[in-house]
């Protein structure tokens, strides 16, 4: 882990954030004096006292322009393209990568020549088991007429802010594991198509992460 040089650290978030991003932004300074900046969703600043919470773990909203400022700072910036989606995972999504369309942080990168480190992170997504699915409000019939109305289906984000909630809102005591990968430049990216194949492979590097890591995990449990 070099702290002489700042990077983009890119992973999956997991179940709910609340337990990946201290986690992440404490080992990385303590154990490799990596000062980290996390992108947080929008949402986590309309609150005040919520937001002042986020803003003293290290967060910043995720608009490009507060980006920009840490990144002129020298700080590495710690991103979850899922963003607010990936957090409020259904069931059966465990794990899964949902960037949808997100480029933005990759280009940020190349602007400021950050190089990328992606990373896996495995135990936040079994920590809370869900109970009730969004899924079930989001497919019914009455809700999909509700997201015909323009500004409820942008304010609904289509549905996405809908959360899951577990059984128990008090998480399981299990260990949490995460894997770096060795970084990554952009500097020869040119166009929009070697960007997209370049964060396809970031992506398969975070699945194969995650598969490492189950398995590390299962030698250690026999």
């Amino acid at each position: 882990m070099d702290a002489t040089k700042p990077a983009m650290y890119v992973g999956n978030h997991t179940l709910y954030g609340v337990f990946d991003s201290p986690i992440l932004i404490d080992y990385l300074y303590n154990h490799h004096k990596v000062a980290v900046v996390s992108v947080a969703d929008h949402g986590h600043f309309y609150l005040p006292v919520w937001r002042t919470l986020f803003k003293k773990f290290g967060a910043v909203d995720g608009e490009k322009a507060y980006i920009r400022a840490a990144m002129q700072q020298g700080y590495s910036i710690l991103v979850f393209p899922g963003g607010g989606r990936e957090v409020l995972k259904r069931k059966g999504e465990a794990y899964q990568l949902i960037w949808k369309q997100r480029y933005g942080f990759l280009k940020l990168a190349q602007e400021f020549n950050y190089e990328i480190v992606p990373f896996a992170a495995l135990g936040g997504d079994e920590v809370f088991e869900l109970g009730f699915d969004a899924n079930r409000i989001i497919e019914s019939a009455w809700f999909q007429k509700l997201l015909k109305l323009p500004q409820l289906d942008k304010l609904l984000r289509h549905g996405d802010v809908i959360p899951s909630l577990p059984k128990s809102i008090i998480p399981k005591r299990l260990p949490f594991y995460f894997q770096f990968m060795p970084r990554q430049s952009l500097m020869n990216i040119k166009n929009t198509e070697q960007l997209k194949d370049f964060r396809d492979q970031i992506q398969q590097q975070i699945y194969t992460g995650l598969e490492y890591l189950k398995q590390q995990r299962d030698h250690r449990k026999v």
